[in-house]
C-alpha cells in the first residue's frame, strides 16, 4: 500500500478578490479566481511553492525556577512564496501591487511605482492529486486575505529566466469563518 501521507510535487496558486468564495477542494476554481502564471506551475521556479508558518513565543520564568512557567505567542505569520518566471505584464502586476496594465496598441505598459496603499487579495494554493489522506484526492490552502510583500530584483542574464519572487502574507480577518486560513483535503 502506498504511503499517501507523504506528498510532494507542484502546487498551483490562484488569486481572487477578498471575499471570493473558495471552491470545493474537489472542484475546479471558478468565478474570479485567476491562475498565477500563464501556465500555472509550469511558470514557477523549480524551488516550488512554499507555505511557511512562523510564530514568536515569549516565556514567563518565575524567580524560584529557571524553567518556563507559561508561554505566550506574541506574533504569528502565515506566508506563501514562489518565484514566478512569467514576465508578462498580466502576471508581473501581482509583484507591483496589482497596478493596471495599460494596453494602447501597439504597446502595453505598467507603472513600476507601487504607491503607499497595499492592495489585499485572497489566495488559493491547490495541489491536484496531493491529498495526504485520500488516494487521488486534492489538497488546498485557503487564505482569505493576504498582501504581497516581496521585494523586486529582476535580473536579466544569459541562460536564466527573469523571476519575480512573490511573498504573500496572511492578514488576519476575524470577519471570516477561517480568519487564519485553512488546509483542506478531500477525495477527488
Amino acid at each position: 500500500m502506498p504511503e499517501i501521507e507523504i506528498v510532494n510535487g507542484p502546487m498551483s496558486v490562484y488569486w481572487g478578490p477578498v471575499g471570493e468564495s473558495f471552491p470545493a477542494v474537489s472542484a475546479a476554481p471558478v468565478g474570479n479566481w485567476l491562475l498565477i502564471g500563464t501556465s500555472g506551475a509550469h511558470n514557477y521556479h523549480e524551488d516550488g511553492v512554499s507555505v511557511l508558518s512562523e510564530k514568536n513565543v515569549e516565556y514567563f520564568r518565575a524567580l524560584a525556577s529557571g524553567y518556563p512557567r507559561k508561554a505566550f505567542i506574541t506574533e504569528a505569520d502565515l506566508m506563501v512564496s514562489l518565484t514566478l518566471v512569467d514576465h508578462s505584464l498580466a502576471q508581473v502586476r501581482l509583484a507591483l501591487n496589482q497596478n493596471t496594465v495599460t494596453i494602447a496598441s501597439p504597446i502595453s505598459h505598467i507603472q513600476l511605482d507601487v504607491g503607499l496603499d497595499v492592495n489585499e487579495i485572497a489566495l488559493l494554493v491547490r495541489g491536484t492529486g496531493k491529498s495526504p489522506q485520500f488516494a487521488g484526492g486534492n489538497a488546498q490552502y485557503e487564505l482569505p486575505r493576504v498582501v504581497e510583500d516581496g521585494s523586486r530584483e529582476w535580473s536579466h542574464v544569459k541562460g536564466e529566466p527573469v523571476g519575480s519572487e512573490l511573498n504573500f502574507r496572511l492578514i488576519y480577518d476575524e470577519g471570516q469563518s477561517n480568519p487564519g486560513g485553512r488546509l483542506v483535503v478531500a477525495i477527488a
